[in-house]
């Protein structure tokens, strides 16, 4: 392996660490409420995309089977954090939005994961995580965009 292959094994591989043991701690500081699946769905909307979006439209920005995608969403919207739309069967109709109960839970949410998350990069620069923030998402954004998409 070259330099450059060690150093993207080990971005991702920090990466998918990261993700497990934040989703792992998370998930259990939740337990019965909120899954993290349903934490995505309200970022999404209250991040990336506030106007309605499809179950496909979803499915796609999550690169999930539609058929998953639509038995979380059906769960949230039993819930009351989203609502189901024209769903006529067909995921591409089907409309997704955000409710105010959602949008109170993703606040919750983002209320009780803060205090653990600002503990594990307390020592780290605000510019260093600015800079892999910014870094982060510019692959996520080159990943969105591949043709093979």
């Amino acid at each position: 392996m070259d330099d450059m292959t060690d150093t993207l094994l080990g971005l991702f591989t920090e990466v998918a660490i990261l993700e497990h043991l934040v989703r792992s701690r998370e998930e259990r500081h939740a337990a019965g409420e909120h899954s993290m699946g349903d934490f995505g769905v309200l970022n999404y909307f209250m991040t990336n995309h506030p106007s309605p979006d499809s179950i496909s439209g979803i499915a796609w920005c999550f690169q999930e089977d539609e058929a998953y995608t639509r038995a979380k969403i059906e769960g949230m919207a039993a819930r009351d954090l989203v609502t189901l739309t024209a769903d006529t069967g067909d995921n591409d109709k089907a409309m997704v939005m955000i409710t105010d109960i959602g949008r109170e839970a993703h606040v919750q949410i983002v209320e009780k994961a803060a205090p653990d998350i600002r503990l594990a990069v307390a020592e780290i620069p605000r510019e260093d995580l600015e800079t892999t923030f910014r870094t982060l998402r510019d692959i996520r954004l080159t990943l969105d965009n591949l043709p093979d998409r």
